[in-house]
């Protein structure tokens, strides 16, 4: 979050929330009225966004072409450096009133559904910074703070309560915290510092290590799963402009015709079963059923398979479980919501079924890297509890 000056602060601008409203009406009656031209564009306006979504400048995409210096050896213009912080002239926190170099302020209104969940939307922000250090293996460096922004979009893991429906939260750049840092190295006073840079939409922004580190391993899974996400909905939008005329051409039951071809054996009195009940038992067999499945086969391939071989074969059933369960379970509850042929549905839950397996195969290294990455933050993170 960009750093506002002492006293002032950001309010949600309200057009963001006119335009949400407005999608969420237009999702809601393409559901209603038009199912079928809401899965059509539902894919297109997905890549829309993320090509959207990709221009201009941004932390993460300036962080993967640039290569991370040394303080001590820092040349003028654009750099990636990291780096525990130095507290040099503390602020106190709103919310705890701790020390610290800058922070970042959340105000949100609270609203409880029948369920009694909270649902939050933020209604004012505040971010603040004083100059600091930045310290690593060869030196340190000063950061002039106007200008920066923290965090990104992070939100705070720990709240206070300020009334019965509002609460507040704060993210904290206190002492020692690993960071890392882009901005512009420049020269005040004849000293090397990093500052904003003078050119318009300048990246200036700091982000804790261990994100950037988190997101250097998941953006991989996240560009194959996006290629296969688009491959499958596709395909997806393909069944979803079938007719009955296609399904007699590919001898497969429809509304008219199941009834008839249930004699024709287990597989078409299964279809004419999930015809009779209105196709409601898949999204419950994509979720549960499927998640029970797996954890049988699991246990079976524990009993049967070498050791070496569980790692691996693990990796790839808790790649297709979760995506085989989360998107099947979510995809075909939409389509039964919006009263889509039964066989379309099973249709496009098999889609995802063997999409989910493609990909817990063929990128099981990547998922590999992503396990021991997160198995040894875990680690680390009892080792600190345990410490403290």
């Amino acid at each position: 979050m960009k750093t506002t000056q002492a006293g002032v602060v950001a309010e949600k601008p309200r057009w963001k929330t006119v335009l949400a409203l407005v999608f969420l009406a237009g999702f809601i009656c393409l559901m209603i009225y038009a199912p079928e031209i809401l899965v059509a564009l539902f894919f297109p306006v997905c890549i829309l966004i993320g090509l959207l979504a990709s221009f201009g400048q941004n932390f993460y995409r300036t962080e993967q072409r640039l290569a991370t210096s040394q303080i001590r050896s820092l040349a003028m213009g654009l750099v990636e450096v990291r780096g525990k912080v130095i507290v040099d002239k503390p602020l106190l926190s709103p919310v705890n009133g701790k020390p610290c170099a800058g922070y970042v302020w959340i105000v949100e209104d609270g609203t409880r559904d029948d369920d009694g969940d909270w649902r939050w939307s933020q209604v004012s922000s505040e971010a603040r910074c004083n100059d600091f250090r930045l310290q690593d293996a060869t030196g340190e460096v000063t950061v002039i703070a106007k200008g920066v922004d923290l965090f990104g979009k992070k939100s705070p893991s720990d709240h206070r309560w300020i009334s019965n429906s509002r609460r507040q939260g704060e993210i904290l750049l206190g002492q020692d915290l690993e960071v890392m840092l882009i901005g512009d190295a420049c020269e005040r006073d004849g000293k090397a510092v990093i500052a904003q840079g003078k050119q318009r939409n300048a990246v200036f922004a700091l982000v804790e290590t261990q994100y950037v580190e988190n997101r250097r391993v998941l953006a991989p899974l996240w560009r194959v799963g996006g290629f296969y996400a688009i491959v499958v909905g596709l395909l997806g939008v393909g069944i979803m402009a079938m007719t009955p005329e296609h399904f007699a051409q590919l001898h497969l039951p429809g509304l008219h015709t199941y009834q008839q071809m249930a004699e024709q054996g287990p597989a078409y009195r299964f279809l004419a079963w999930l015809y009779s009940e209105g196709s409601v038992p898949i999204p419950f067999m994509a979720a549960f059923g499927f998640f029970l499945a797996m954890i049988v086969v699991a246990i079976v391939i524990r009993l049967l398979l070498p050791k070496r071989a569980h790692l691996a074969v693990g990796r790839i059933l808790g790649a297709w479980t979760g995506g085989g369960m989360f998107i099947g379970g979510a995809v075909t509850m939409m389509l039964v919501i919006a009263q889509v042929d039964t066989m379309k549905v099973f249709l496009v839950w098999m889609l995802i079924l063997l999409g989910t397996l493609v990909f817990s195969v063929f990128e099981q290294r990547k998922l590999g890297v992503a396990f021991n990455h997160f198995s040894k933050s875990a680690n680390k993170a009892n080792f600190g509890d345990e410490d403290a």
